[in-house]
């Protein structure tokens, strides 16, 4: 085991001692897989957190929004989110879809408990290419679902397909060298971790930790892979970073409404987590000559397809 092997698998381990980087109760079958007659911890988790998504967009995008609206859930993930929707902003139909077949089975039993109503659907599939009919759509939503993607821009090009004429697409998702979107929350929420380790590093270290831990995950992770842009990446995320987004998103047809770097750090919190948000945000505001990702929390962008609705 050589020196930075080492060095990983100590400071994940200290994080996942620690209660402010400690990983998180998630991936395992107890977390997904109901009880019977019970909603899924994970769907729970989903519809709790269903503000948070519209909270991100500071009122340019509320939940209300969505009323008398056919609205695509793009990565819906258990479901939970989803019925969020339906309740408090009252489409006329929405449909999630998710790649991940024993997700979509959770969704479907699970949200079905938290909202019963026949205007709420769930379909697996890829956004590459979407189990849909030209303009089927008002809305799209899609939440922290873009880093995840084979082909992002395949996906922006079906999501553009989708949509009706005035249509829009809201998202949010974190860029590829922002300081948590490492996607080792299971282990570690400790921050710049693939700032300073290679991809097969962390990967290592972190199926090393599993070993010991398996009530963390159910399983290993698999081996770091080339993503769409040529580069190595941590498993099942493609690297995509701010700048890439911004090139992906100008040779679309979409009419750009906003797309927004939101800084590192943003959401309720104490005065430590105001004064990283506030220096963050001032970066954000220099033209820096390397990528930003490291001040971002977040990208937030809508997209809108040209024409009347």
């Amino acid at each position: 085991m050589n020196l930075k092997l080492r060095f990983a698998i100590r400071l994940m381990k200290w994080g996942n001692r620690h209660p402010r980087f400690g990983g998180k109760d998630c991936y395992t079958e107890a977390f997904v897989r109901p009880a019977e007659n019970e909603v899924s911890i994970a769907t729970r988790r989903e519809f709790e957190d269903g503000d948070g998504f519209f909270r991100m967009f500071e009122d340019r995008f509320r939940v209300e929004d969505l009323g008398g609206k056919d609205v695509l859930d793009l990565g819906c993930g258990h479901g939970g989110r989803t019925a969020y929707y339906v309740i408090q902003g009252r489409p006329k139909s929405i449909v999630g879809i998710e790649i991940n077949v024993p997700r979509i089975s959770v969704a479907r039993s699970s949200a079905r408990m938290l909202c019963d109503d026949e205007h709420m659907s769930f379909a697996a599939g890829f956004g590459e290419s979407m189990p849909f009919l030209e303009a089927s759509f008002d809305s799209i939503i899609s939440y922290d679902v873009f880093e995840h993607v084979h082909d992002l821009a395949r996906v922006l090009d079906e999501c553009h397909r989708v949509l009706r004429p005035g249509g829009r697409l809201y998202a949010l998702f974190p860029p590829y060298y922002s300081p948590r979107a490492h996607h080792l929350d299971f282990v570690t929420t400790i921050p710049f971790l693939h700032h300073v380790f290679s991809p097969g590093v962390l990967v290592e270290a972190a199926n090393h930790i599993l070993k010991g831990r398996p009530e963390l995950r159910d399983e290993p992770l698999p081996a770091p892979a080339r993503s769409y842009n040529g580069r190595t990446v941590l498993p099942r995320l493609n690297g995509t970073t701010e700048r890439e987004f911004y090139r992906i998103v100008g040779k679309m047809p979409f009419r750009v409404n906003e797309i927004t770097l939101v800084p590192f750090a943003s959401g309720p919190g104490g005065r430590l987590k105001k004064s990283v948000r506030a220096f963050c945000g001032a970066m954000l505001r220099l033209p820096l000559p390397f990528t930003r990702d490291v001040f971002v929390g977040t990208i937030r962008s809508i997209l809108e397809k040209r024409g009347r609705a």
